[in-house]
């Protein structure tokens, strides 16, 4: 048997999903709670602030102390705890590396990973490092989201130098880094394979920060080649995608 805490939790739930309320009795068929325990529970949530009664239709509602708490707790924590489930989730969901990129100073820094390579090879490099834009599939990504002006300045900060010390397929000049930057606006998110490691393949979503619409960072999958095929790629994209979209959304509520 349920207790009135297990009960309390249930109504909460219930009345998240009810924008205009519910009555009691539909609370009570639909919780399978008696009325007379529905009602004494009903009025002890009340009195605490978490419910009130409207005056009209006599639904129950939630009052905001629930999305005050859930806004101070996420504004309590670190950026990467705050995401951090959504990467595990993402991880479990890919078993590859996934990482999130923190946009700062026009640069790309990994600030949080979850490994879902449970065995096997395993792709994890260190978090902390700074992307190199041209042939990294965040980089790609970022890249993708900016106007003509801030893409040609960000390019020719970033150079094709370096190019010689990542994989075979890193771009060696503009008109290459175009035709990647290209393919990743037509797919919605950036691609890379043999580009900056040999038998590493990635890719990645550009998170836009709501409030500004600037970029704020990125999300990515990566892992050997050999797993991380075009179609695995492909399957994988709603998942990547979905993941930069909840990301986005607790941006939004936290004001970061």
């Amino acid at each position: 048997m349920l207790s009135n805490t297990d009960r309390s939790l249930l109504i909460l739930e219930a009345l998240l999903k009810e924008v205009n309320g519910c009555a009691l009795s539909q609370l009570s068929v639909d919780l399978d709670i008696p009325k007379s325990a529905m009602h004494r529970i009903l009025t002890a949530m009340k009195d605490m602030g978490y419910i009130y009664q409207d005056e009209i239709t006599q639904h129950y509602k939630l009052t905001l102390k629930i999305a005050s708490m859930g806004l101070s707790y996420l504004s309590s924590r670190s950026i990467t705890e705050t995401f951090q489930p959504y990467l595990d989730e993402l991880a479990e969901t890919s078993s590859e590396l996934v990482r999130l990129g923190l946009i700062e100073d026009e640069k790309i820094i990994w600030i949080g990973k979850a490994q879902g390579a449970k065995s096997g090879l395993k792709y994890d490099p260190d978090s902390g490092n700074v992307a190199y834009l041209p042939a990294s599939a965040c980089g790609l990504a970022y890249l993708s989201s900016l106007d003509q002006n801030d893409f040609t300045r960000l390019v020719e900060r970033e150079g094709f130098e370096k190019s010689a010390n990542f994989g075979p397929n890193s771009p060696k000049n503009l008109n290459e880094l175009e035709q990647m930057i290209k393919a990743s606006k037509q797919r919605g998110y950036g691609v890379i394979s043999d580009t900056y490691e040999l038998g590493m393949s990635a890719m990645a979503k550009i998170i836009l920060n709501p409030q500004t619409g600037q970029p704020f960072g990125t999300v990515s999958i990566a892992g050997p080649s050999v797993r991380l095929s075009s179609k695995r790629i492909e399957e994988l994209a709603p998942a990547l995608l979905a993941t930069s979209d909840k990301i986005a959304s607790i941006i939004n509520l936290i004001h970061i």
